[in-house]
């Protein structure tokens, strides 16, 4: 099969456009408004594997049709430049079931909209966002509430109640307290000698994510919220846009019939988009204890890895076969609500 191209925003309105494939194709490029867009702007014309294209200022957020002699698709950048945020993406472009793919621009996942600029926040505005699906605790939401976008958006709060222990004592803490808390109770744990594995602990939360009925209620509710006509463009969130949000997004393309290897792949980005937040995060935790096991321990619960999502997509298929049937006889949502979020978000 060949490859698809993918496009970054490298400088501002600049993009590159890579592929891994050994296939030389020429392909034309046109700009697009959205992906609706029907009469989309003449770019280039090229048969280079890599290649970037300046589109000079716009105000809307940008995709781009490429058409080849057989065929043609639209792309849009996955991670988008939402200033003061980190994490946000569009989860769009994966291929799906039946040689379908999942739409552009319908279906997002982020970190809390706390830290969004003004700028940031304009940005939001450009994508015609409906629903926003908040996955955090009350604690967590008074302690950092999300921006205005748009007094029209509809906001769910679904808390899955997933957190490991020491998670928790972070949580409930105030601003000023929290990181000297959850190192705390790392302490108290490793002196009393019960401190696990750090990975374990993370694990065994993916594990929750799909068995605990605090979980299961959230993620049928999110899911049931997905399906609705109305709903797109959907946005779901947590904190840091990780592990709530990383099953969450999971259920949703899984269901689409993204496949598990793209699964683990879209799950991964998060490692790439928050490497300078987990660096100023751990410089912050030097400043409070040198104890190499806590900051060891500590760096499990902002790490990514691969093992994590795919620790609960094996267990959701070890037990039910598919994500499908997962989500049809534990989170109860019906054959219809799927065949709806398929014609929603499929093309």
């Amino acid at each position: 099969m060949r490859k698809k191209y993918e496009v970054t925003q490298v400088e501002n309105n600049k993009f590159l456009f890579k592929k891994d494939d050994t296939a030389e194709e020429e392909v034309v490029v046109y700009l697009k408004k959205s992906p609706a867009d029907v009469q989309p702007e003449f770019l280039l014309k090229t048969s280079e594997k890599s290649f970037s294209v300046n589109i000079g200022p716009v105000d809307y957020r940008p995709y781009f049709l490429l058409k080849f002699a057989d065929k043609a698709y639209t792309i849009g950048e996955r991670t988008l430049p939402v200033e003061g945020m980190n994490n946000f993406r569009d989860m769009g472009g994966y291929e799906a079931e039946n040689g379908k793919t999942v739409k552009w621009g319908m279906l997002y996942r982020s970190d809390h909209i706390y830290n969004a600029t003004e700028a940031g926040v304009d940005y939001l505005k450009k994508l015609d966002i409906h629903t926003i699906i908040d996955y955090r605790s009350d604690d967590e939401i008074s302690k950092y509430p999300n921006k205005t976008v748009d007094g029209s958006i509809k906001t769910y709060q679904l808390d899955p109640v997933a957190h490991a222990a020491e998670l928790s004592a972070q949580f409930t803490s105030s601003k000023d307290k929290e990181d000297i808390n959850l190192i705390n109770k790392i302490i108290e744990q490793k002196e009393k000698g019960t401190l696990v594995n750090q990975a374990d602990v993370v694990l065994e939360q993916y594990r929750t994510f799909a068995n605990k009925d605090n979980s299961k209620e959230a993620f049928g509710e999110m899911l049931r919220i997905t399906a609705n006509p109305d709903a797109p463009a959907v946005l779901q969130h947590c904190r840091g846009g990780k592990d709530r949000t990383g099953f969450g997004a999971m259920l949703v393309l899984g269901i689409l019939g993204v496949k598990k290897d793209d699964l683990v792949k879209d799950y991964m980005l998060t490692e790439e988009n928050r490497k300078e937040r987990n660096r100023v995060k751990m410089e912050g935790y030097k400043k409070l204890t040198d104890d190499k096991e806590v900051l060891e321990h500590l760096y499990s619960f902002i790490d990514t890895r691969s093992e994590f999502i795919a620790t609960s997509i094996d267990t959701i298929i070890q037990k039910y076969g598919s994500i499908e049937k997962y989500v049809v006889e534990e989170l109860g949502i019906t054959r219809d609500m799927i065949d709806t979020m398929k014609s929603m978000y499929l093309e």
